[in-house]
C-alpha cells in the first residue's frame, strides 16, 4: 500500500540573514539518496526600493543590482553542493510577504518536498516558530519540512496517527501520512514508528460508587475505542509490525516530546488541516503545542484533494 511519494524535486527556502542552512544540509542529505533536483529560493524585500521612488529608471537599475548580487550570493552557496554531483536551480524572488513568495514559487514548480529551517537558538527558545512558518503550516499544500538542527542523527521517523479523526482530518490523511513516511525510510534507510495518542476526559473529583462504576465504563469503551481505530488502519499495512506501532495515554503536547526523547526521533510527520475562517485559531492548536516542545525536524502534510465544502481562503 504506499509508497507513493515521489523524490524528484526538492525546494529549500534559503535566508540570507542566517549563516547555518539546516534545512539545506537536510535537502542535500535527501537529494544525495534519491537524485532529487534541489531548487533553492531566496525571496527578498527591501522597503527603501518602494515607493513613489521606485519608478525612476535608476531606482529600478538599482534594484536590479540589489538582485543580481543576492543570486551571485546564492550561487556561490550552493556552488560545493553542485561540485557533489547534485543538480541545483537557484532562484531570488522580490515580495513583502515571504510566505506568500514561497506558495507562489512552490505552485510554479510543484516540489515533492518544502524544506525551511525552523532556527530555535535565539534565547527565548520557545519563540522560535515565526510567524512565516506557521502561515506556511496554515496555507502550505505541498509537504513542509521545518528542519531544527543542522546535524542530521538519521535516527528513527515517527509518525503521530489520528484513526478517529478528532482534529477533523479526513481519512485518507493518515493512509497519505503512512505511505510518505514508507517511501522516506525507504530512502533514507531508518525505521519508522507509528503513533496515536489519547486522553479520556479526567475523572470526577467529587464521585459515589455509581458514578465510579459509570466512568470507569466510559474509560473502557473510550480506549477500546481508541484501540481498535488505531489498529484497525494499520491492519491495512502488515508490514508494519507490532513493534512499531504505539498507542499512547496522555496528551499529545506531553506524550509525544516524551516519546520523540526515548525512540531517538530525527523527525516527526502529522497532519495539518486548514479549517476555513477559523484556522488561525484552531490549526496550531495541537500542533503548535507538540511543535513547541520537540527536539526534532517535522514534516508538515496537508491532505491533497480540496475540502468539497468551500474554503473561503
Amino acid at each position: 500500500m504506499g509508497g507513493s511519494m515521489q523524490l524528484k524535486k526538492l525546494l529549500v527556502v534559503v535566508d540570507e540573514k542566517h549563516n547555518r542552512h539546516p534545512a539545506l544540509k537536510r535537502a542535500v542529505c535527501l537529494a544525495k539518496q534519491s537524485s532529487a533536483t534541489l531548487e533553492i529560493l531566496l525571496v527578498n524585500y527591501e522597503s527603501s526600493f518602494d515607493g513613489f521612488l521606485s519608478f525612476s529608471k535608476e531606482k529600478k537599475a538599482e534594484k536590479d543590482s540589489y538582485l543580481a548580487n543576492k543570486k551571485k550570493w546564492l550561487d556561490s552557496l550552493v556552488q560545493p553542493i553542485k561540485e557533489q554531483g547534485i543538480t541545483v536551480n537557484t532562484t531570488v524572488r522580490w515580495n513583502k510577504v515571504y510566505y506568500k513568495e514561497i506558495l507562489i514559487f512552490a505552485d510554479e514548480i510543484k516540489p515533492d518536498i518544502i524544506f525551511k529551517s525552523a532556527y530555535s537558538e535565539n534565547m527565548i527558545k520557545r519563540l522560535f516558530i515565526t510567524n512565516s512558518s506557521w502561515q506556511l503550516i496554515r496555507n502550505c499544500k505541498y509537504p513542509l519540512w521545518l528542519v531544527q538542527h543542522s546535524d542530521w542523527d538519521n535516527n528513527n521517523i515517527c509518525v503521530a496517527l489520528d484513526p478517529l479523526h478528532t482534529s477533523d482530518k479526513p481519512a485518507y490523511l493518515d493512509n497519505e501520512l503512512i505511505s510518505i513516511s514508507q517511501a522516506l525510510s525507504k530512502v533514507l534507510n531508518i525505521s519508522a514508528d507509528y503513533l496515536h495518542s489519547y486522553a479520556a476526559m479526567p475523572k470526577p473529583q467529587l464521585f459515589g460508587g455509581e458514578q465510579s462504576e459509570a466512568y470507569e465504563q466510559y474509560f473502557k469503551g473510550f480506549v477500546k475505542e481508541h484501540t481498535e481505530a488505531f489498529e484497525g488502519l494499520l491492519s491495512h499495512y502488515p508490514e508494519i509490525t507490532k513493534n512499531h506501532q504505539f498507542l499512547l495515554e496522555g496528551f499529545a503536547e506531553e506524550v509525544i516530546p516524551n516519546f520523540i526523547k526515548q525512540h531517538n526521533i530525527s523527525l516527526m510527520i502529522m497532519g495539518a488541516v486548514a479549517r476555513g475562517s477559523l484556522d488561525n485559531l484552531l490549526i496550531g492548536h495541537t500542533a503548535e503545542r507538540v511543535l513547541e516542545s520537540i527536539e526534532c525536524d517535522l514534516l508538515v502534510i496537508h491532505p491533497k484533494q480540496p475540502p468539497t465544502h468551500g474554503d473561503t481562503k
